[in-house]
């Protein structure tokens, strides 16, 4: 990674595996197999603090070079926070597993926008 880029890097990769971790948090919480998993809803509570925390601090990695992946990465963090409040209630209120998959899903699928943006990293690197 260019020198120059070192800070605002180590603050989009801190972000994104917070990011990560919950996403794996809450994706942990689906009833699939035979372990009792935590309540979905915990999941949803986790993810959707840790998008708030790490919203608050998004503007430490943008810079020109990484520009656009930044703005999707705010876009898809609003809307994976908007869908959280539809997924709680599918999680208390719905017995289909189907429904709930969906409404978790539709949480978690913005979040690929975090991959995209390593990615736009990733092509910034210094070949040596």
């Amino acid at each position: 990674m260019p020198p120059r880029l070192a800070t605002q890097w180590a603050a989009f990769q801190e972000q994104a595996e917070r990011v990560e971790a919950a996403r794996r948090a809450l994706l942990g919480c689906l009833p699939v197999g035979r372990v009792d998993p935590a309540p979905v809803p915990v999941g949803l509570d986790l993810l959707r603090d840790e998008l708030a925390a790490v919203d608050a601090e998004l503007a430490a990695w943008r810079v020109p070079e990484v520009e656009t992946a930044w703005q999707a990465v705010r876009a898809a963090n609003e809307e994976a926070e908007a869908a959280v409040d539809h997924a709680h209630a599918v999680s208390t209120g719905s017995t289909e597993l189907e429904e709930l998959l969906d409404a978790v899903g539709e949480v978690v699928e913005p979040l690929d926008a975090w991959s995209d943006a390593e990615q736009a990293w990733l092509r910034l690197r210094q070949r040596r």
